[in-house]
């Protein structure tokens, strides 16, 4: 596997409530959610786990197309990858929950 591959990535709400860790490989391998997130409503709770663990497997994605690019593999093996726009655009959501 690639370093990428084999690293662990963690996104979080700005209000630090929900924390989701997952692998290199997109599994979810942790989920923590603090008190005050509990006070909300189930389906807000979800959409917050959701658009954190999305945010965390696309920056793993988005590391392995730079380990690609940087070892000269061709574009056209890769080009299903998300790019650091769709990065940008997974922390963007968190950024809109409130």
């Amino acid at each position: 596997m690639s370093p990428a591959a084999d690293r662990e990535y963690t996104a979080n709400t700005l209000d630090e409530t929900v924390w989701v860790r997952v692998a290199g490989s997109g599994e979810v391998l942790g989920v923590q959610l603090e008190p005050a997130v509990m006070r909300r409503p189930g389906h807000e709770i979800a959409a917050r786990i959701q658009a954190c663990a999305d945010a965390a497997y696309v920056e793993g994605q988005v590391a392995q197309r730079h380990e690609w690019e940087a070892a000269g593999v061709p574009r056209d093996a890769f080009s299903w990858l998300p790019t650091s726009k769709d990065l940008d655009d997974a922390r963007g959501r968190l950024r809109t929950l409130d």
